[in-house]
């Protein structure tokens, strides 16, 4: 309906314009008529005046249109000096086709220069008006994008509404479970649900914010390992370090970046039945911080090795979120040597 309105109103609007037009410019014959002191004028049109002024009319919409759904593009993209260029090259055109038709119609005779100053003043009303209609529909564009904003917002903050009650469910099964292994004096079980419950409270509510200090990252790799030690034994061939270096206070990263590469050493690189390592550090320097990780490649069978570059799709989005959030100002190398897969991600900072 709204389609249907918007194209009458255009049709409406040009049917006037060229009423106004046809009347103002087209040659006319006056015949003045006196009976009994009583003067009649008559003015008429020949075939001539017809067809050149629908022509020219064809001409005006369009470069009418030329302009507005066409060269607007380049107006939109900020291309102002070629929108400038291409609408004068395209106005200048139709100017020259409609002279060249009252050539052609009307004859030598009608190149006067009163005609040509009419023509002109004509085109650039008329590209004036395609003008306001380009930023009229810039404006409802934005007007209907702000508006789509807003219906998403309500959406997202609905789902977010949502999404916490599951957490805090959650967290009060965690706090019911706690207890109990508490109560029963369940130390490895209580230690793990703590940190279980550390670990999800660092991914529901610090990955929010766009930076988090270094620490709590360090905090959460950690909780993490100390989570996953509780699987193997004292007795198990298995070797787990992690030591940071340098100053860790007053930095700022992106977070949960380090975690899809810890998270991969330990679910392809520990093997209880066979010996296995996982070595993480991270060094603090003036210029960068540098995270580490070496761990051994645990094995299909024995003949083949887990190919550690292209698994899981946790390491696709830490490359995705280092080209956006650290845009030459990181360096990632992934290698594969003598059954060990090695990390070195190298973050430059800011103030270096």
């Amino acid at each position: 309906m709204k389609r249907l309105i918007e194209i009458g109103l255009n049709m409406l609007f040009w049917v006037i314009c060229f009423y106004l037009i046809f009347s103002i410019t087209s040659p006319q014959m006056r015949e003045v008529e006196v009976i009994n002191d009583i003067e009649t004028i008559t003015i008429s049109y020949d075939d001539r005046s017809i067809i050149g002024t629908t022509i020219s009319f064809i001409l005006i919409m369009l470069l009418y249109y030329f302009n507005v759904y066409f060269l607007s593009k380049y107006f939109h993209s900020k291309k102002f000096r070629s929108y400038s260029l291409y609408l004068l090259i395209a106005t200048i055109t139709a100017l020259v086709l409609d002279l060249i038709k009252n050539k052609l119609i009307y004859g030598f005779e009608f190149y006067i220069f009163e005609t040509l100053i009419v023509s002109i003043w004509l085109y650039i009303f008329f590209v004036g008006i395609s003008f306001v209609h380009i930023m009229l529909l810039r404006w409802q564009k934005e007007e209907a994008l702000k508006q789509k904003l807003k219906e998403d917002k309500l959406t997202a903050e609905l789902k977010l509404l949502k999404s916490q009650i599951n957490p805090h469910f959650l967290f009060n099964a965690l706090n019911n479970l706690l207890s109990i292994s508490e109560k029963h004096q369940q130390k490895e079980v209580s230690s793990g649900i703590t940190q279980l419950s550390e670990l999800l409270r660092f991914l529901l509510h610090d990955t929010q914010d766009n930076l988090i200090p270094l620490e709590k990252e360090v905090e959460f790799i950690e909780n993490y390992i100390q989570l996953n030690k509780l699987r193997f034994d004292d007795e198990d061939p298995i070797s787990i370090t992690f030591k940071t270096i340098g100053n860790l206070k007053g930095i700022n990263i992106a977070p949960a970046l380090f975690i899809p590469f810890v998270e991969n050493a330990f679910k392809h690189g520990i093997d209880i039945y066979s010996k296995s390592y996982i070595h993480i550090t991270i060094n603090v320097t003036k210029e960068s911080v540098l995270f580490e990780c070496a761990n051994s490649m645990k094995r299909k069978n024995t003949n083949e090795v887990i190919n550690f570059k292209n698994s899981g799709i946790g390491l696709k989005n830490v490359k995705r979120r280092l080209a956006i959030l650290y845009e030459n100002l990181h360096d990632l190398d992934l290698q594969e040597k003598d059954d060990t897969f090695r990390v070195k991600l190298k973050l430059i900072r800011d103030n270096a």
